[in-house]
This record gives structure tokens, sequence and C-alpha cells, in this order.
């Protein structure tokens, strides 16, 4: 028997078999079975050893050989009971010898390319035997990592309204997706996980039969398993489509559906040999799905030029009777989309949906303006969706794009092959790819990546006949056989830890604090898309709170509107976002939440424990910290102040936690008091004001007591140039020259399961501690202060690590100690960057232990984190937190008048990964302090946010930044900033030296003129 590979690893096999002729056959047999077995067991013996599970593996030779000699035995006992023959087990070898020699390192792609090898070996000696073997696979393998990333718990927007809307078959968003509605109704009926888990499994249900379709139709095209096989994998783990397989959203069935219409449209294919059915009852079919798709997603228009081109080529095969049924069929499957006015009176106390209402909510009327015909004319369009079709996504700070130039080389010649031999499969891809495309050109909102899906899948279907191209060319290709099955595998390491959401809690632990405090009954909440998500959530699905009235609305004018006639009626209204312009109300905390009324507070009573004078107007009367009740990291605090005399100043609390040497080990940025919403020169006197702040435990803050201090500080100014200086002087504490004040001593201990570091590292030392990650940035300022973040596994007594600078000569320049204590999962180290300018490589070790820096490597001192460049005095416009530089800001316009749009464009550096998702924020201020026009958006468009972006990376940030049509004349400042949307909390600019010197950046200036 001859293990049946498709001709993509010809050469390979024909090497193999051309050596085992009748003189050599059985010692070679032999001798390839056991080499292959071999090589795995060393593969298996350092994926072991580096994820810590038998640190001996990571040394001993020994322990190692005999790991290997066990595998070689299971490997040639398996093989002999079945007797496949030994080229089988060539990708088993070939892949597990690229993490054997470290080319590619880490214990995930370890895993991934062990088991990826066994299965590509099962399917190359089994595959042919039973067709159902590889889509058996693909689908299990794809459900089951799919599951394993699936988002546990709740969501943010559209995800967290369906997740409400589907247990209670409610009406969700224009427009509307009933389908999805009513199919996810029955995965609610599962009796497994909670409700939010049920809804988001039906995703990736739907999304492994997409993934499984995909791989039916590149068979239909190319009629061998493996390029179908391959190809189906890249489209599954991509990052786009992945990430939409995890959550509860419209678009894995969106996939589904589309690949399921296109494996119709195909089915005529030139390719086929197998009988074909009626014409007649294949389109029936068709456009009932295309009628029932349209309920899903509207953009399953984008198939109708697909579609007309199909009809072209059936159309003398079709009779009237045949369209009419078509017809019929199409209305049959929009019929769903009566759901939406039959379901509209019991979801709104009796009222009838309008024919009007019902039009434009399902053709999503609200949406229209964001479609601009002339996109493909804007060239940062084509940038946009040129980067989403290669999907970067980072991994160990470095960029790598998931249909990559080898996936977009090999879908061109897949086109080219369609374009020779198969024409008619080419027009039906190539329209939907062309139509999916220009969509993305052209329609103006942050998320266009997911309505570009579509347009992935043809790439996959392209990428698939391209490997099937280079298989029908071998032997000359050949030796790209393995890197073809890296495609995918890649994709898996790649994007796992950028997509799993399988930790993720969705803020529903701070819905569950919140719901728990001591709210007024029958109270309304009025919260933002962030905070309304868990408590609507909580309320509604699980029964918590049932008398609140949860309030989401469109704008700051809605909320000043509801809030004003709500506090008319005497109802008690409690803020869950930011909402300016308060003046004339009273305000207090209760726990996160902002309790707002017409007449001042009844008085609260403290105990004046903690009492303190700031300054001469201010008096802290006293503070309570309080563990978290769900268990979490984190302490809550609530000051209590007052006014003894009118507050002229606005202060910001700041709070710092102080270890038993008096060194400061963190503080916070500072807030205005009530959650940014009560300054201190609006406090009535005389009036107790509670102030509420989450404490959040740093994962790098050791184990031990900590001093609990407070401070009131100035805000930042608004900076015009990086060198800018602020004091950080505060108000003195009771006349004394301190500006904190001690407010209680705690214990803290940081969070036993911390999120990993961005760039994993696996260095084992002598005493059996493992440094397991670090995070750091790429570049820094000739002696300016440097932060090293390192992750351990591992240390059972105090330790001292070490961390040296290295010259490109190899040359010390520079050394720190730092202790570790016991225990410790992540530090943070603050070091001084070296004087010189160049390229240096920043070293980490124990004092008093060796290092071992590589499985099998030899013990050293120390073990390389990566490289760093140091620059000398030429300092960016800005630098965000350490986080990224604005290097450039471009105004183009240095006119303008009211209501026209003003250009700008930002040049921002990566330092360093950033682990949230910031929102810029650009504002034209005019000469009378006010804004006069904003734009508040993730980067590029809404289209890369700033998790995504990679250290080194430079990206070009486009805005239009519209004057209101009131703009007074004079002369303007453009303000830009960061900040995150859950907080509100701005991100500092910090000077050469790592000090805060404001907020918001001043890049530039301009004139308006009536």
């Amino acid at each position: 028997m001859r293990c049946r590979w498709p001709t993509i690893f010809w050469t390979i096999t024909f090497t193999a078999t051309r050596a085992m002729k009748p003189r050599l056959d059985g010692l070679l047999r032999v001798a390839g079975i056991s080499g292959a077995g071999a090589i795995w067991g060393l593969a298996l013996a350092r994926l072991a050893a580096e994820a810590g599970l038998w640190p001996p593996l990571y040394e001993s030779l020994l322990a190692i050989a005999g790991v290997a000699s066990v595998c070689t035995g299971l490997v040639f006992a398996l093989w002999r009971r079945t007797n496949p023959p030994a080229s089988c087990l060539l990708p088993l070898a070939s892949l597990s010898l690229l993490y054997v020699t470290g080319i590619i390192p880490g214990p995930l792609a370890g895993c991934v390319l062990l088991i990826g090898g066994g299965v590509l070996a099962l399917l190359a000696a089994w595959g042919d035997r039973a067709q159902w073997t590889p889509p058996a696979i693909l689908g299990l393998a794809t459900f089951a990592i799919y599951t394993r990333t699936l988002l546990p718990s709740l969501g943010q927007a559209d995800t967290f309204e369906f997740q409400v809307i589907i247990p209670r078959l409610g009406v969700a968003h224009p427009t509307g997706y009933p389908l999805y509605i009513l199919l996810g109704k029955l995965f609610t009926l599962l009796p497994l996980g909670n409700v939010a888990w049920r809804v988001n499994v039906a995703s990736a249900i739907f999304a492994a039969a997409a993934v499984l379709v995909v791989y039916a139709i590149l068979l239909h095209l190319t009629s061998h398993w493996l390029p179908a096989f391959l190809a189906a994998l890249t489209f599954a783990f991509s990052a786009t489509f992945w990430s939409q397989a995890i959550v509860a959203e419209v678009y894995a069935l969106h996939n589904l559906l589309a690949a399921i219409i296109l494996w119709l449209l195909l089915k005529t294919s030139e390719v086929s040999t197998r009988p074909q059915s009626s014409p007649a009852r294949r389109w029936q079919i068709v456009f009932f799905l295309i009628g029932l798709s349209l309920t899903n997603h509207l953009t399953t228009a984008l198939l109708l030029p697909a579609v007309a081109l199909g009809l072209l080529w059936d159309r003398p095969r079709l009779q009237l009777k045949d369209c009419l049924i078509a017809g019929g069929l199409l209305l049959l499957g929009l019929s769903l989309y009566l759901f939406i006015p039959l379901r509209w009176p019991a979801l709104n106390h009796g009222e009838w949906m309008t024919l009007r209402g019902f039009v434009a909510h399902i053709t999503g009327g609200q949406f229209h303006a964001a479609l601009r015909l002339d996109g493909w004319r804007d060239p940062t369009r084509w940038a946009i969706v040129g980067r989403l079709m290669r999907e970067p996504f980072q991994y160990k700070g470095k960029q790598s794009d998931a249909f990559s130039w080898i996936g977009l080389g090999l879908a061109a010649v897949g086109v080219t092959r369609l374009a020779l031999r198969q024409r008619r499969a080419l027009a039906l891809t190539g329209a939907t790819f062309l139509a999916f495309a220009f969509y993305g050109l052209c329609y103006h909102i942050p998320d266009i990546s997911v309505f570009l899906l579509p347009a992935h899948l043809v790439l996959a279907l392209w990428i698939g006949v391209g490997i099937a191209s280079l298989a029908r060319l071998a032997p000359r290709f050949a030796p790209f056989a393995v890197l073809l099955a890296m495609l995918p595998l890649n994709l898996i390491w790649t994007n796992l830890p950028q997509v799993d959401q399988s930790h993720n809690r969705g803020n529903l632990d701070w819905g569950q604090y919140a719901l728990s405090l001591p709210l007024a009954e029958n109270s309304a909440v009025l919260a933002d898309s962030e905070k309304f998500a868990p408590l609507y959530y909580l309320q509604q699905i699980e029964g918590a709170r049932p008398d609140l009235d949860l309030v989401i609305l469109g704008s700051e004018e809605l909320y000043q509107a509801e809030l004003t006639a709500r506090l008319g009626t005497g109802q008690t209204v409690y803020l869950a976002r930011y909402l300016p312009h308060l003046e004339g109300l009273y305000l207090r905390s209760v726990g996160p939440l902002v309790e707002v009324r017409n007449q001042v507070f009844a008085e609260n009573l403290v105990s004046g424990e903690k009492s303190a004078c700031f300054g001469e107007a201010i008096r802290l009367l006293d503070a309570q910290v309080d563990a978290d009740p769900l268990g979490r990291a984190t302490r809550h605090l609530t000051l209590y102040w007052q006014a003894e005399t009118e507050v002229s100043g606005d202060f910001v609390v700041r709070l710092r936690l102080v270890d038993a040497d008096d060194h400061t080990r963190w503080e916070s940025d500072g807030m205005r008091p009530v959650n940014g919403l009560y300054p201190t020169n609006g406090w009535p006197v005389g009036v107790t004001i509670s102030d509420y702040h989450e404490i959040k435990i740093p994962p790098w803050l050791p184990r031990g007591e900590y001093k609990l201090q407070v401070g009131l500080f100035p805000p930042f100014p608004i900076q015009e140039k990086q060198s800018d200086s602020f004091s950080t002087s505060g108000l003195q504490v009771g006349g004394a020259t301190t500006d904190w004040f001690s407010l209680s001593t705690l214990e803290l201990v940081p969070s036993p399961d911390p999120p990993s570091l961005p760039r994993e590292q696996r260095y084992l030392f002598t005493n059996g501690a493992w440094l397991t990650g670090y995070d750091m940035a790429g570049e820094a300022f000739a002696g300016a202060p440097f932060v090293a973040d390192l992750a351990w596994q591992g240390v059972e007594e105090n330790e001292q690590v070490r961390l040296t600078w290295v010259d490109q000569g190899g040359q010390e320049t520079e050394t720190s100690i730092f202790p570790l204590t016991a225990g410790a999962l992540r530090s943070r180290h603050t070091i001084a960057a070296p004087q010189n300018p160049g390229r240096y490589t920043l070293r980490a070790g124990l004092t008093n232990e060796a290092a071992r820096c590589n499985w099998l490597a030899s013990p050293t001192n120390d073990c390389p984190l990566g490289a760093i460049e140091v620059a000398d005095g030429n300092h960016p416009l800005a630098n965000f937190a350490d986080l990224a530089l604005l290097l450039e800001a471009e105004i183009d316009q240095a006119v303008a008048r009211p209501g026209e749009t003003v250009p700008i464009t930002l040049r921002w550096r990566a330092l360093r990964s950033i682990g949230a998702d910031y929102t810029t924020f650009v504002h034209l201020v005019g000469p009378d302090g006010r804004l006069h026009g904003q734009v508040d958006a993730w980067p590029v468009q809404g289209s890369y946010p700033t998790s995504q972006w990679t250290p080194g990376e430079e990206i070009t940030d486009p805005y239009q930044v519209q004057l209101t049509p009131d703009a007074p004349a004079g002369r303007y400042r453009i303000e830009v900033g960061w900040y995150l949307l859950a907080t509100m909390q701005r991100l500092q600019i910090v000077d050469t030296g790592g000090r805060p010197t404001g907020d918001a950046f001043i890049v530039g200036e301009f004139d308006v003129q009536d």
C-alpha cells in the first residue's frame, strides 16, 4: 500500500518512495519510522519542559532520550499494526522538527505543530480510505478550538444585545436579524452554561459549519482533500472570522449561508464529474436561501451580481414556471421579516409598528448616511481595506498577516488557474469578492472588517485552488509543501492569544457589584453602553433588581433632558456615565454610581477617625476601604469630603500605595471627585460629599502591607510642547509640608491569575524558577526611565533580579538589582536607559542563579529580553504614557469657516504592545474656550484599534473634524489625546524623564473667519 499524498508533497514522497526499493526497503522503512518517532518524541519532550510539566526535560539528556525512545516505540508499534508506508510520517517529522530545532519557538506553537503533524500524518494514511475523515476532523477541530476560546459570559455592543433579546424573542436593532434570533432561541434551551454562553455557542456551530462548506466547495473545485483541508483551515482561523465564531453575532451564520449559496452557484462547474441535479431545483433553493439570508444580514444582496452571472449561464435551461417558483421561495424566505411587526406590540406596550417604520427598520435606514458611494476615491479607504484583507496581528511583538503575502500569492495562483480552466467559477467568486470589497471601501463604519468576511471566504477558495495548482506543477514547487501546511497552523498560535475570550467576564462583575449596593427602590440608572450592558443583562436575564429603570440614550442632550424630567417627578436618579453641565445639582457616589438630586442630601454619618484638612478650604471627614465581595484583586474606597469655605481651585484626587520603606509602588493618574462629575470648585459649603474610587491591585505589586494615601492636586494643563513642565505639588495636609495623607494600611495580595504578557519566553534558573514572559518598549530616550515588566513561575524563595544593558559590542554598560518576593508572578522594574544612543540588549537574570536561555542550552548568568533602540535628544511631539509617540501632526487648512471640515493627519509610533483600545479625541477649541468641533474614535477611522498596533509600527491616522455652524470667529487650537471609554480616564502625557505633564496636547492652531 502507498501513502496517497496529494502531489503537494510530491518531491518528498517521491524521494522516500524511490528510496524504498526492494534492496533497501525494509531497512529504510524501519529507519524512517524510527526517525519520525524520535523527532516527535524530542518535540514532545521539549513541549513538556517548556510548559513546566517536568523541568528535568529542559536540561537532562537522559530524560529526553527516554521520552524520545518511548515515542519511537509507540510510533513504530502503531505503524507496524496499521502498516501504512513510512512516507506518511513526513508531516509528523518535518513539523515537529521545526519546533525541536527552535525555528518556531514557544509551547503554544509546539503544541499546534505536534498535533497538526500527527493529524496530517493520520489523514495521509487514511484520508483516501474514508472520504468523511478529513471533513470530520476539520469540523471537530474547529469547533473544539472555537469552544475553547468562546466568550463565557456577557459581551458588548451587539453581542450583549443579542444575548438579552434572543432569550426573550425580542426585536434587535435594524435590520432586525429575525433568522438569527429565531435560531439563537433554540440554543438558549440547552441545559449547559449560562444563557449568554448558550447564545455564544450558536456562533461556534454556525462557524464550524461554514468551514465545512468551504471545504466542500474546494473539494468540488479541486477534487483533492488536502488543498481543501488546508484552505478551509486557513479561513477557519483567520483572525476576524475566528473572532466572530466565539461571540453572539450574526456574521458566522451570514458566512455559512453565503458559502452555501456560492456552493450551489458553482454546482455546474466544469470540473464536476457527477450527474448534475435539476438546475431548476438548484435555483429554487438558491432563491429561497437568498431570501432567508437577507433576514439575517442585508449584505446578502451583495451576492446578487454572482447570482446574475450564474443565471446568464443557466438561462436556457429554465422555464417560466421554474422562475415563478423561485420567486415564490424568495418571498417565503423573506417572510421571516414578519416576525418583527408581529412581535412589536408585545414589546412596545401594544403599539403596532407602522409600515414606514417597518421598511426603515429592515433596510437599516439609520445607517444609510455611512454608505458613501464615492468612498473608492479615498486612498485611506483603500489602505484600510487592504490592511484588513491581510489582517495584521501582532505575535511576540512582531506583526503577522493572517492571509499573509504567501496566502495572497497562493490566491493569485488560484485566480490564474481559474482564469485558464474554470472561468465560470472565477466569474462567480470574482463578482462576490469585488462586491464585498467595494462595499468595504464605501461603508464608513469602525467595524468594517466583519463586512469583508465573505471576501475572505473567497480568498480562502482561491488559496485552495492555488495549492492544488502548485501540486499539479510538481516537482518544481514541492519544496514549499511544509510551508503550505504551515499557513493555517501558524494562524492558530498567532491569533489564539489575540482572539481568546475564555477569560473575559464582560464587565459582569462590575454590574453585580453595582446592583448589590443599596440603591433606592424604583430608581433610574442612566448608563452609557459600557455600563448598561451588564446592568441590563443581570436584570432581564437573571432577574436582579427588576424595579430599576435602566436607560441608555444616544446623546448628551437626551441624557440631560431625561435627567431633568425624572428629577422633576421626584424619582431617584443614578448616573453610570460621564455627563457634563451638572451645575446647580447635588451629587454623591454610591459605589461606582453617582446619585443626582435637586436638593441637598441628608448628612452622612461619618466617624471622623480619618479626618484631615487639605489646604484652607477642604476637609476629609472620613474614609472607608472595603474588600471586593466577588473576590477580585480590588479594593473599594469611599472618601467623605466637605468644603469648609468656598473652594476656588479645581483639584483631582490621587491615590498611591507606599511600601514599608516609604517607596511609592503605585500611583493613580488622578480623577475629579465623584467619578469626574463634581469638581471641587462646584462644591457647596458645609455639605458632605461621598467620593468613590476603585483600586485595582496591579499584578506586579509584591504581596505585603502598604499604606494607602490620598492627595488633592491641580489637574494637568494643556501641553503645547513636550518640554513643558508641570508642578506636581498638591494641597498641603494639615498645614504640614506633605501633600499626602495616609488613610489605612492594607494587606494586598495580587491576582493569582494575572493576564499574560505579550512577549513569551521560557528561561529556566537553577533554583527551579522560570521567567515566562516580558513586556517593554522597543525604544527609549538616553538617560530616561525605562520600564520592564517580567512574568515569573515557581519563585519559591525571595530572590534578586539583575537587569543589565549590553551594547552592540557585547559590553555590559549598566546593571541594576531588584528584590523579587517569593511567590511572585509578575514584577515591574524601572531602570535608567544608557546615556549613549545606540542599539542595546536588555538581559535579565537572578543573582547567584545560573540560567538556561533555551532548551538544552548551556548555563549562563542571564538571558536576553530584547533589543532596545536608545535615541538621543530628538524628541517627538508627545509621549503617551510610554505606550505610543505622537510623531507629527499635519493641519491642511490654515483658515476655515463655520460648518466647514478641518482635515488633520496624525502620525503615531507604537512603543510597546498596548493592552487596551484607546479612543483618540481631536478637539477644536475656540477663542471662548469651548468645543466647536470634535471627533472621538479609534484610530484610522475606527478600523485600527490600539490593541492591534505592533511595537515600532508607524500609523498614519487622518481625521475630518467639522466645525459647528455657530463657531465664533477667532483663533482656534487643536487638542489631541487618548482615553479609555470604559472609565473615561485620559492617558497621561509624560516627559523624557517619565514624569506626567498633561493629558491633552495642542498639535496646532488655525483661524476661523465669518
